[in-house]
């Protein structure tokens, strides 16, 4: 190999090695979470971390054994709550947080 060949192929090694490395760099999840029910709505709120959370509730739909899942938006931590809204016609049964 000529010199300039192999200047070239340690400086691709490195230049991968670098992006290798920086992909292993690690991120907190959202956290201090704390989430609160209303008549029709479930809210969550995460003050710290990375990443994105969501509320996601379960509805009660009133005079029947149906349910329904829906979702709030997805929020970065410490802007905003998520709000999963039920509508009129059901009731929260049952919520929880996720992350992305």
């Amino acid at each position: 190999m000529t010199k300039t060949l192999q200047v070239a192929a340690v400086g691709a090694l490195l230049a991968a090695g670098t992006v290798v490395a920086s992909a292993g760099a690690a991120h907190a999840a959202p956290s201090n979470c704390s989430d609160t029910y209303t008549t029709f709505t479930y809210e969550v709120f995460c003050g710290k971390g990375d990443g994105e959370f969501q509320a996601v509730v379960r509805c009660y739909r009133i005079g029947s054994s149906n349910y329904t899942t829906r979702y709030g938006q997805w929020r970065r931590p410490n802007t905003v709550r998520s709000v999963a809204k039920c509508t009129t016609s059901e009731e929260p049964a049952s919520g929880y947080w996720r992350f992305r």
